[in-house]
């Protein structure tokens, strides 16, 4: 009796404006997902060497709207929220809550001392600022600046290999989700680090929420 094998399936490959307007087409969603990008990457998590992390702006920004917070020794026009040291305490107590009454909370140097008595509350819900992703810096309206005109952090995960992030609304245009795509791969490549192979970057894929992803061709990028 003749052994019948299964032939793998062949994975489609996309190029770019390809892959934006499938999932554009695929989205059933009744609100404005956002379309996020996922890469696989050959890197050895144990090496801290082999780990990513930057901050981008992209050039039409993300879509979403972030309410920022501010600790600084002076007033920051484009602030949703202008904290002082004793608010300090409310954040301890939870009585000014992350993620609900801010998004992000950007810092001068000088307060960080005292701003790590409420890290075990900021810390948790990934706003603790950081000079890493330029939370932490004397030239706070330029950083609100950023966050306003659509500043992402890209790092790989804690765990794995993996970038995740996001390129904007799936209701932009094609050509400018392509164009916050390509800004993003370019500065990836840029932060490569210097004891990773040259085949470092493994597979990209695009999705939105409740959609289809689509893996990109590498070769057409």
């Amino acid at each position: 009796m003749r052994k019948e094998t299964k032939r793998s399936k062949e994975v489609k490959l996309y190029k770019l404006e390809e892959a934006i307007e499938f999932i554009k087409k695929s989205s059933k969603t009744k609100f404005d997902p956002t379309l996020e990008v996922h890469l696989n990457l050959n890197f050895d998590k144990k090496k801290q060497e082999q780990n990513i992390r930057f901050t981008l702006v992209l050039p039409h920004g993300t879509g979403k709207t972030q309410k920022v917070a501010v600790l600084a020794s002076k007033k920051v026009q484009n602030a949703d929220l202008e904290l002082s040291e004793a608010d300090i305490e409310k954040l301890e107590k939870s009585i000014l809550k992350p993620k609900n009454d801010f998004d992000v909370l950007i810092a001068e140097p000088k307060f960080m001392p005292k701003l790590a008595k409420a890290a075990r509350i900021l810390g948790p819900a990934g706003v603790m600022p950081n000079p890493k992703n330029g939370t932490v810096t004397d030239d706070v309206e330029k950083a609100v600046d950023q966050v306003k005109k659509g500043r992402v952090e890209v790092k790989t995960e804690p765990t794995a290999p993996v970038i995740h992030t996001i390129i904007g609304k799936l209701s932009f245009e094609t050509p400018a989700l392509s164009e916050n795509f390509r800004e993003l791969y370019s500065s990836i490549k840029h932060n490569k680090p210097q004891k990773a192979s040259n085949d470092w970057i493994n597979s990209i894929f695009l999705s939105s929420t409740m959609s289809p992803s689509a893996q990109l061709d590498l070769s057409t990028l």
